[in-house]
């Protein structure tokens, strides 16, 4: 019997709570180029191992890509590597994205 091997990225995304419009706004996530599209919350990306380019915002009233921005990953083998993007309170700013410690799936 063949386990399957998790290796990817999970993303957060989220905002200040006062900021409840944002709701409205669907983020866009970009990996390596890729854009989807996913709701505010936890979404798993499988990829190949190695290092990758994750980019993430939404659009807002009159700007097409408010909150963005960049950061690189690198993703180990058989191991998921975790992202937090934050969009504070003031609209005109970059989201706070960081890396948080990746996990080993059971």
């Amino acid at each position: 019997m063949e386990t399957q091997s998790w290796t990817g990225i999970s993303i957060e995304t989220g905002f200040f709570p006062l900021s409840f419009l944002l709701y409205l706004c669907t983020p866009t996530i970009v990996i390596d180029g890729v854009a989807t599209q996913r709701p505010w919350g936890v979404h798993y990306f499988p990829t190949q191992p190695g290092m990758h380019t994750v980019t993430i915002f939404f659009g807002y009233l009159f700007m097409d890509q408010c909150g963005a921005n960049t950061i690189n990953v690198n993703v180990e083998s058989g191991r998921v590597s975790r992202i937090k993007f934050e969009m504070p309170p003031w609209l005109f700013s970059k989201g706070s994205i960081r890396e948080l410690p990746a996990y080993t799936p059971r």
